[in-house]
């Protein structure tokens, strides 16, 4: 895996250190990866793949397919309708702590 996360700091020109601030972990932590010391956690990963979407997660985890997850538009696009799930959020509350360790909650009407 830390050839695949060489890859990647090599497509984008970026140093080690650079790559660890745009992914915000510790230059110390892309070391160890890169060395082979340690290995990526499910948190450095989640934050390679936040930062560059267009990074293919099976590539990256797997070392499956290509770096790049170009197809992944027009493969999302392609689904039946039936089998696409949508997700509807709503707020339930607010609370704004003060610096007096007072606090309010807001409720939204519903």
């Amino acid at each position: 895996m830390e050839n695949r996360i060489q890859n990647i700091i090599e497509k984008y020109g970026l140093s080690s250190n650079t790559f660890a601030q745009e992914i915000d972990v510790n230059r110390s932590t892309i070391s160890h990866i890169l060395s082979g010391r340690n290995k990526p956690s499910i948190e450095v990963l989640q934050k390679i793949l936040r930062r560059f979407p267009d990074i293919s997660a099976n590539w990256l985890l797997l070392g499956q397919g290509a770096i790049d997850d170009t197809n992944l538009a027009t493969s999302s696009s392609q689904l039946p309708k039936e089998n696409i799930i949508e997700t509807v959020k709503s707020i339930d509350k607010i609370v704004v702590f003060y610096s007096n360790n007072s606090f309010e909650e807001y409720k939204p009407n519903k």
